[in-house]
């Protein structure tokens, strides 16, 4: 098979059958952005879930009617373990202003009451501290006077990997729709294309052209398809993800203490990668069915 014959008649083909490929590609386009944004969304979730899951940090809400005497008490029992790193008091009125400062709407926390922001003791806990560890250092806690509610913060943590597990679920399968919206739409373009370009089949037939020669230029079609339009979906993305990350990327470090990242080199090669090897496919299971040679 002359390789150069079939790059210039799959060129040919591209342009005499401009508008029908532009639709092609286009619709291609809208399916690899939403996969894209769904993965996306869960490497950075995944991201997220794994630096809250290596936080040691434990939160301690005080009575309102505390003593300071049982707070300096507790807070030297605490600094005493081995278990903590760290231990630091934090008043309600710093709360108060440590929320208004992440969450940037400091004009709302002014009509919020006062036990709205409790006093706490902030802990730092020793590297290693496993999950059992905390647990029980959380009950021992609990049994002092002063001591109103302690955060471990790990139910948030096993929901978020609920939420987290469901996103994945979700990614696969539209990984799978959009494999089928792939082969579907690859699929009729090259049914339409053959169509189109009946009369020039039977002509290179009669030349004495081989089977090879007369399905390739279709089976590059499908493949440039598959890799245009993932490749445009991917830079559109990459611009989309730059505009908005300028925009929030402050307030979810603030909130999460995670920054946000793009999709890897690695990731964008293999979608694009994938998206080639799935045109190809679509392109030959059409032309096994529409192209009789």
């Amino acid at each position: 098979m002359n390789l150069r014959a079939v790059l210039q008649r799959t060129q040919r083909g591209f342009r005499d059958d401009m508008r029908l490929h532009a639709v092609a590609v286009i619709s291609l386009i809208v399916a690899f952005l939403c996969l894209g944004a769904a993965l996306l969304s869960v490497e950075n979730l995944s991201r997220i879930a794994e630096r809250w899951s290596r936080t040691q940090h434990l939160t301690i809400y005080l009575r309102a009617d505390a003593r300071d005497q049982d707070v300096s008490q507790l807070r030297l029992s605490l600094e005493g373990l081995r278990e903590i790193a760290k231990a630091e008091y934090v008043s309600p009125q710093r709360a108060r202003e440590q929320f208004a400062q992440q969450s940037r709407i400091a004009q709302s926390v002014v009509g919020l009451p006062d036990d709205a922001f409790p006093a706490s003791l902030e802990l730092d806990l020793a590297p290693g501290t496993d999950a059992a560890r905390i647990e029980k250092l959380a009950q021992r806690v609990t049994q002092f006077s002063a001591v109103e509610e302690v955060e471990t913060y790990r139910s948030f943590v096993s929901q978020f990997h609920t939420l987290l597990d469901a996103g994945r679920s979700g990614a696969a399968i539209l990984a799978l729709l959009v494999l089928v919206c792939v082969l579907a739409v690859i699929g009729n373009t090259i049914r339409l294309a053959v169509l189109n370009r009946k009369r020039e089949i039977e002509v290179l037939k009669l030349c004495g052209a081989t089977d090879a020669f007369v399905r390739g230029p279709f089976l590059v079609e499908g493949v440039l398809q598959a890799v245009m339009a993932s490749s445009l979906a991917m830079v559109m993305l990459l611009f989309a993800y730059l505009v908005v990350r300028g925009r929030i990327e402050t307030t979810l470090a603030t909130l999460t203490g995670v920054t946000t990242e793009f999709l890897s080199p690695l990731t964008v090669l293999g979608v694009i990668v994938l998206a080639g090897l799935i045109g190809g496919l679509g392109s030959v299971l059409s032309l096994r069915r529409y192209l009789q040679v």
